[in-house]
């Protein structure tokens, strides 16, 4: 599934500060490249089956850079700067 490259790099953002938002993911496809079931997966987890296969599927349909792209947007809000 994985390139022993993307492995790698995975394995090295896994414990990465930057990407704890990303460690779920992160570790799906690391416990699929090495052979675990998605029942074993979201169990580990605590995420459903569909997720992991959400993740997957993503992956295979984008590659890993867009894969761990965070497009995350905090609220900000709706008072103004004088309010």
């Amino acid at each position: 599934m994985l390139s022993q490259a993307d492995y790698d790099l995975l394995r090295e953002l896994q414990h990465n500060e930057r990407y704890a938002r990303a460690y779920k993911k992160i570790t799906v496809l690391l416990m699929l490249h090495l052979g675990q079931s998605m029942e074993v997966i979201s169990a580990s987890l605590g995420i459903s089956e569909g997720t992991v296969r959400n993740y997957r599927q993503r992956y295979e349909q984008v590659g890993l850079e867009a894969y761990l792209q965070d497009n995350y947007q905090g609220y900000t809000g709706k008072l103004s700067v004088a309010q």
